[in-house]
């Protein structure tokens, strides 16, 4: 009876300990009845394939921030959901995408709520996921598309502070699709091209900050009517609608004056009347170019280069070198988002420049005929193909040769040219020796001289030696410029040289006709001048002395090629006015036209 007693004793203790246990357990856990939906009213992983917004994850992560629950579709989660009593956040967003890509139809949901489970209580909660990020529509006014029927009309919608966090999304006129965007700044430009295919007349840049979710911006294009103002802006803050209306001008409102003169291997870019429309950047102005193909269109992806840009007084300039021969290229100026300012325009480089040399450089032949001596040899003479000239046929008949060569001064070789001022029976007789040709006397006041010999090439430079001597001028024709030379004055030579559009007269009888370095930035015919300055033309005590003329191409024809080269020489500057010192003397050896490196801009 005892034994019993005592079994049914262990019995009692057992099942009381049992209930306890499970009160324990019941007091620790509650249920969750949890409800999801996309309220798709409401407004840097790759998008897959298959994305389902409305496919909603949950994810339900207790006060330690450790995920307890999870799933891919809400759709499939049984209710009620088992958790321990505590508080827990629930995230519910758009599965398989994080909403950090641009794209069309790509909208993205998320939610996110706090929740409290209390012992052995089911709660009911509804957590509903709104738009997380931006919509764009972009739509066409009928009389827009009809003003611009034929044009090529993009409007592009990018990030406007990082252009590496999502691609932009380019709009066509009969694109229908709302785009979807990030939380985060953004911009809109539009581009219209010409009928002809010149490309963009007019481009028009909006820009959007403190974008927020659910925002839904709704960009509306028309052509503009008179009076009316370019953008205008309505809200519907129920909504979080943004209407834009873009009024847009037929005529650009980026602006640019564009020229480029080209050679074989280099162009000259030049950009004046530089203006920019409403939102549209100065920023990083630049000129780019790019290789023009038989298939060339302005598609996305098509490559610009950029070219180092100077800015001065409102005019954007650059130097393109290394250039193909006989290619025709495209190019615009850009501001730093990538946007045209003004027209997109090409130029054709020429053939391949034979880089011509100098007759006879070294000054080596040397021929007399009837009295006169000739920088020639005497085939040259003889056939009359010689280029170089000088003053000898207009004195040569009186017994005086002023220009001759010389053996026994010499830079090089066995001769150099020597050019040695005289007095010609009445008149000072300035040696000299050009490219030309000698075209007769006037009377007894003068000469006519027909400067240029046929020449095609562009060199940058002219280099050369020579020796002077020169002596008190001592002849004064009266006639030369002011605050130049007088009587008593240390003589000075000249060495100057011109790439010229045909041959040019010069008659010393008429001071008109005489070459200057205004005469020739005055004259269109001449390209490219470059001359000796007057500080150097001065004595260099018996030694030889190199000089290295730069060229100065004209800007306004820097595109355009010479058909004759002039090169004058003189040992007396101002002997065309016949004034000089007698017995001046100029030694002149090793000409040669340089042709690497770039060249100088006359402006």
């Amino acid at each position: 009876m005892k034994q019993l007693y005592y079994f049914l004793s262990v019995c009692l203790i057992f099942c009381l300990f049992s209930c306890q246990t499970d009160d324990n357990s019941l007091s620790n856990v509650g249920y969750l009845n949890l409800r999801v939906s996309a309220n798709s009213s409401a407004n840097t992983k790759a998008v897959p394939d298959d994305y389902k917004p409305k496919q909603i994850a949950v994810q339900i992560i207790n006060s330690k921030g450790v995920v307890v629950k999870e799933t891919d579709d809400s759709q499939t989660w049984d209710s009620p959901i088992k958790l321990e009593t505590g508080t827990y956040t629930v995230k519910a967003s758009s599965n398989g995408f994080d909403g950090q890509e641009s794209g069309f139809d790509i909208p993205y949901y998320a939610a996110s709520k706090e929740i409290t489970i209390q012992s052995g209580k089911e709660l009911q909660e509804t957590i509903t996921c709104t738009l997380a990020n931006v919509k764009v529509t972009v739509k066409f006014d009928a009389t827009f598309l009809e003003k611009f029927q034929g044009r090529t009309i993009n409007v592009q919608v990018g990030d406007l502070t990082n252009t590496n966090k999502f691609a932009p999304i380019t709009f066509t006129t009969t694109e229908t699709r709302s785009a979807y965007f990030p939380v985060g700044n953004l911009y809109a430009t539009i581009t219209i091209n010409n009928p002809d295919n010149q490309y963009q007349p007019y481009t028009l840049r909006q820009e959007f900050t403190n974008v927020q979710a659910k925002d839904h911006y709704i960009l509306n294009y028309k052509v503009q009517e008179t009076g009316s103002s370019n953008i205008t802006v309505t809200v519907d803050p129920t909504t979080h609608e943004y209407s834009y209306t873009f009024t847009v001008s037929t005529e650009a409102q980026n602006k640019a004056t564009l020229t480029a003169g080209a050679w074989d291997r280099l162009a000259y870019l030049k950009a004046e009347n530089v203006t920019t429309g409403t939102g549209v950047s100065t920023e990083g102005i630049t000129f780019q170019y790019r290789v023009k193909t038989d298939t060339q269109t302005e598609a996305e992806g098509t490559t610009w280069n950029n070219i180092t840009t100077t800015l001065s007084e409102g005019k954007y300039t650059a130097m393109l070198t290394g250039l193909n021969a006989s290619t025709t290229y495209e190019y615009r100026l850009a501001n730093s988002d990538g946007e045209t300012i003004g027209n997109i325009k090409e130029f054709t480089t020429s053939e391949d420049d034979n880089n011509e040399s100098l007759y006879n450089s070294g000054f080596e032949n040397w021929y007399e005929s009837s009295r006169i001596w000739y920088a020639a040899s005497q085939n040259d003479v003889s056939n009359k193909t010689y280029v170089w000239d000088s003053s000898n046929p207009g004195s040569g008949s009186f017994g005086y040769n002023p220009t001759t060569g010389d053996s026994d001064i010499k830079h090089s070789g066995n001769y150099s040219a020597k050019l040695e001022t005289q007095y010609a029976v009445v008149k000072l007789a300035a040696a000299s020796l050009y490219y030309g040709r000698f075209n007769g006397l006037v009377s007894t006041k003068g000469a006519k001289i027909d400067f240029g010999q046929p020449f095609t090439s562009r060199p940058i430079s002219f280099k050369g030696y020579f020796q002077y001597a020169p002596v008190a001028i001592d002849k004064v024709g009266g006639n030369q410029p002011a605050n130049t030379v007088g009587k008593g004055d240390t003589d000075i030579c000249s060495i100057f040289i011109i790439l010229s559009k045909g041959t040019y007269q010069v008659d010393n009888t008429d001071t008109s006709t005489l070459l200057t370095e205004e005469k020739v930035k005055n004259t269109d015919q001449f390209i490219a001048y470059g001359e000796l300055p007057a500080s150097e033309c001065v004595s260099t005590n018996g030694q030889w002395k190199e000089f290295n003329i730069p060229l100065k191409y004209k800007e306004n024809a820097f595109g355009e090629q010479p058909t004759h080269l002039i090169i004058v020489c003189s040992s007396s500057k101002y002997g065309d006015y016949f004034t000089g010192g007698v017995g001046s003397t100029l030694h002149l050896d090793d000409f040669e036209l340089i042709y690497d490196g770039e060249p100088t801009i006359w402006k």
